[in-house]
């Protein structure tokens, strides 16, 4: 079904499969007419509201045409107003509402009110979360719309529902605190996310769609105990069990505090009241929750709770001050949070809040924000401790190589290098991999402070260097690279020594036909009769280590997928760490001179004489890797040091890969780019003049004509993706430090002009 205006729903009315009956057809398309008159219009409403039918459909667009009608009516915002919509990230814009063509009498907006009022209180626990979703919104409705008649009938149906709403959720709130050990986030009971909430949930969304509509004059309410309200609120949002409820709660939150700022008579609620102190305790938990839902709505009142207090209420600075302690920590992590619609929501409130003094207002707060991190480090959930990793290489980066705040964040430089350590055993390997990386972007900025760690760093570093997932051997090369800046001359020269020992691992392969490898991935005894997990899945999440420090452990959720390390994923380690110590001795800033043909020379000739290796299947992803480093480091190297000397030494691996009919599709593909970037780089004619074979130079051509085939598709999506944003699925990184010179160690891969291009992030981003 598609609600997302009343005209689409009604045709999604009449596709629905297995069909409605001919009544609620007929009447749908009756609807649709543009001639049908108002009272023909309401009397349709009636028919699909009253519909005898097991089927929620119908019921479902009744409540949405009559919510429709009083909204616009009331020229209200109200189905906008609350963020009740799931996990969806809300609309930063308001959409314009416009009045129908058709003109409703008096009598009509009453009988459509009063519908919707016994439907309110009929469907309040209809099994259909949609159909309940409806109800919260007639409700507010009905409230924005009988506010503005003078009516006593429909002003006592608005009381008769607030009392129903605050007697039910006190009954549900007591009920729970009579039985915390089932109805509490603690409880071990196997309860699922919807069984026996309909009630509260939908109870706590009408009562938000109620409050937006009376905006500050809900406050006025006959008979309100606010003190109450506010323990429910903090009760339901905070430790009740179902994730349901807690985000509606939040949502209720929000709109006392939007009502709050309304009129200046209630802003000490804000400012000092118990809605200040509610509130901060709801975003505390909200925003560490475990459920994406959940955080985006506490997400969503912690944007409104900040703006309310320095645009509208304008409270002191030392007023907002007091919740950075509370707030700044978790605003902070939540940029970096795995859901794309928390961490790009976080990273538009933090520019809305703080637009010019990120930066400062961290270092005013390092210290429990330090210690949050920590805490986060060791978290049960293993995306909340992916994203503190990424948020403490951002400390190191933003804060580490600042020279004003640099100095705020050295003395935490040892715990947070501890719990980065920590991270290093961790099962999941997105942790591992990002405690990689920041553990490097430590060492780069604290130099001294990290060297007693080194020889640990070190272990852990080329652990990761030949771990059995290719981003983790990448992003290890990177870290290699940071701590090679950092301790220069000796800790190169123990890279090269590595690489001597490491590089040829490949040669030391087992052989294997491809036929022996594709009937060990499709091993029928490896993948029956195994434990299924999903995202609500009631069972552990990955654990936070292992006995041998994350070792073997591939999968990224709760698994025992394991297998051990292969001698050539050494090699592939190396080849991403030689392109680290190329393009890094190449870097102005540089503590080591670029390096020297009598270096490169024999590496290069021993890279290219490895990645030969055939005897096995996964020689080509080892060929794949090398084609995908292979233009970046010649770059460094410079144009004519690559003509004069390196470009013969790959060119006959390259063209013969290129050409073969036995090689996998994505090798030969990555070969065809490498080409193609060489030749822009060293002139066609150059290029070509280097290929010797006709079979060769012709499979040349037709990797440059399919390459341009593909640019000319891609160019209209390139252009308009230029100056507004890049995808939101990149390679993990740092995502606020987009514009930082050292931000391409951190999204290896990614073209230096895409880098300020990320959404959320800008010019004006200081943090």
């Amino acid at each position: 079904m598609d609600f997302s205006s009343p005209t689409r729903a009604l045709i999604s009315l009449q596709n629905r499969q297995p069909a409605l009956s001919e009544e609620v057809i007929v009447t749908a398309k009756q609807l649709l007419k543009q001639d049908t008159s108002a009272e023909d219009y309401v009397a349709g409403v009636s028919a699909l509201l009253h519909a005898e039918t097991e089927r929620w459909e119908s019921l479902a667009v009744a409540l949405l045409l009559a919510t429709k009608i009083l909204v616009d009516e009331a020229a209200s915002q109200i189905d906008k107003a609350v963020y009740i919509d799931g996990p969806r990230v809300p609309d930063e814009k308001q959409a314009v509402v416009t009045n129908t063509k058709r003109e409703f009498s008096a009598n009509q907006l009453s009988r459509v009110a009063t519908w919707l009022h016994e439907a309110s209180l009929k469907y309040l626990e209809h099994n259909e979360p949609r159909v309940r979703t409806f109800v919260a919104k007639a409700v507010g409705a009905h409230a924005t719309w009988s506010v503005t008649v003078d009516n006593d009938v429909h002003a006592q149906e608005r009381q008769k529902v607030h009392s129903q709403i605050i007697k039910s959720i006190q009954d549900h709130i007591q009920e729970g605190r009579d039985n915390p050990e089932k109805y509490s986030k603690s409880s071990t009971g196997a309860l699922d996310d919807t069984t026996g909430w309909r009630a509260l949930e939908t109870n706590w969304q009408c009562l938000a769609c109620w409050i937006a509509s009376l905006g500050s004059n809900y406050y006025q309410t006959q008979g309100l105990e606010l003190e109450t309200l506010l323990q429910n609120a903090e009760y339901s949002a905070t430790t009740h069990l179902n994730r349901h409820v807690r985000a509606a709660a939040i949502a209720v939150l929000e709109q006392l505090t939007v009502s709050a700022g309304n009129d200046e008579q209630h802003w000490h609620l804000l400012e000092t009241g118990p809605l200040r102190k509610t509130v901060v305790n709801v975003l505390k938990a909200g925003l560490a929750d475990n459920w994406s839902q959940v955080r985006m709505a506490a997400s969503v009142l912690n944007r409104v709770f900040w703006k309310t207090l320095k645009e509208v209420c304008k409270v002191s600075e030392d007023n907002l001050k007091k919740l950075y302690p509370v707030l700044i920590p978790r605003m902070c992590l939540n940029r970096f949070y795995l859901a794309q619609g928390v961490k790009l929501y976080s990273h538009q409130t933090w520019k809305l809040v703080f637009p010019e003094s990120g930066v400062e207002v961290v270092a005013q707060s390092i210290a429990p924000i330090v210690r949050y991190y920590v805490q986060m480090c060791d978290a049960d959930n293993h995306v909340v401790r992916e994203a503190a990793c990424q948020a403490v290489a951002e400390l190191s980066v933003k804060i580490g190589m600042d020279e004003k705040y640099a100095q705020a964040l050295q003395p935490h430089v040892t715990i947070l290098l501890q719990a980065l350590l920590m991270c290093f055993h961790d099962e999941s390997w997105p942790v591992r991999d990002e405690a990689c990386l920041a553990c490097g972007t430590f060492c780069r900025a604290y130099p001294e402070e990290c060297r007693p760690e080194l020889e640990t760093l070190w272990t852990r570093w080329t652990e990761q260097l030949t771990d059995q997932i290719w981003s983790v051997r990448a992003d290890a090369a990177v870290a290699l690279g940071q701590a090679c800046q950092a301790y220069g001359q000796e800790f190169f020269e123990r890279l090269m020594k590595f690489i001597h020992d490491n590089l040829p691992s490949a040669k030391e392969q087992p052989k294997m036909t491809m036929e022996e490898y594709k009937a060990s991935q499709n091993d029928m005894a490896a993948h029956t009769d195994s434990q299924l997990y999903s995202c609500g899945s009631l069972a552990p999440k990955l654990k936070k280590s292992s006995k041998k420090a994350g070792a073997g452990r591939i999968g990224c959720s709760n698994c025992d997928i394991t297998r051990s390390k292969q001698p050539w994923e050494a090699s592939d380690g190396c080849v991403y760490l030689i392109r680290e110590l190329v393009e890094g001795c190449s870097m102005d800033d540089s503590v080591l001179p670029p390096l020297s043909d009598d270096i490169l020379l024999p590496l290069f000739r021993q890279v290219a004489d490895v990645c030969r290796v055939s005897h096995f299947p996964q020689g080509d992803d080892l060929r794949t890797t090398l084609w995908r480093q292979l233009p970046a480091m010649m770059e460094s190297v410079g144009k004519q040091r690559c003509k004069r000397l390196y470009l013969e030494i790959f060119m006959d691996l390259l063209m013969s890969n290129l050409e073969s009919r036995t090689a996998s599709a994505i090798s030969k593909h990555a070969a065809a780019t490498c080409a193609y970037e060489l030749s822009s780089f060293v002139g066609p004619s150059i290029f070509r003049g280097r290929i010797y074979d006709d079979y060769q130079l012709k499979a040349f051509d037709n990797a440059l004509r399919e390459r341009q085939v593909e640019e000319e598709k891609m160019s209209p999506m390139v252009s308009r993706q230029q100056g507004t944003q890049f995808s939101p699925f990149e390679p993990p990184g740092l995502l606020d430090n987009l514009d930082n010179p050292y931000a391409t160690k951190m999204t290896p891969g990614l073209p230096p002009g895409m880098l300020n291009s990320h959404p959320g992030v800008d010019g004006t981003m200081q943090f």
